[in-house]
């Protein structure tokens, strides 16, 4: 690989990274600042800031609406796919991308897209 494609991929993951984290802030903002951390939405620089909380998930997972489940357990999926399937388990829904985002409304779809779009892994957790 050249060094213009190199310098190409550097610039195309920091702008995949920024895009990324605007969609998990939007999805965060949606779900309840209060659902994820340590930071806020506002003051977040990486989605690392803003990992999900379990013992919070988990604490109002099953209060959710049958949308808010399934947007919550696509969101959960991408900083940690074992339990995202873990709480679709526990939901009416078919257990794929389509049958997660069946319900949703169509702003939500969008930021699953940009998430999917823009993902390059995660891998800060200790497994969960």
């Amino acid at each position: 690989m050249n060094k213009d494609n190199v310098l190409n991929v550097v610039e195309q993951s920091a702008e995949k990274r920024a895009r990324f984290l605007a969609a998990w802030k939007q999805g965060v903002e949606f779900l309840g600042p209060g659902l994820f951390g340590p930071a806020s939405p506002k003051t977040a620089r990486s989605k690392e800031e803003l990992q999900p909380l379990k013992e919070e998930i988990e604490a109002v997972f099953n209060r959710e609406s049958g949308g808010e489940e399934q947007f919550l357990a696509a969101m959960v999926s991408f900083f940690d796919p074992e339990w995202g399937a873990e709480l679709a388990a526990r939901i009416e829904c078919y257990k794929s991308v389509c049958g997660l985002t069946f319900n949703l409304d169509h702003e939500r779809i969008e930021i699953l897209c940009e998430l999917l779009r823009n993902y390059e892994g995660w891998c800060l957790h200790d497994g969960g």
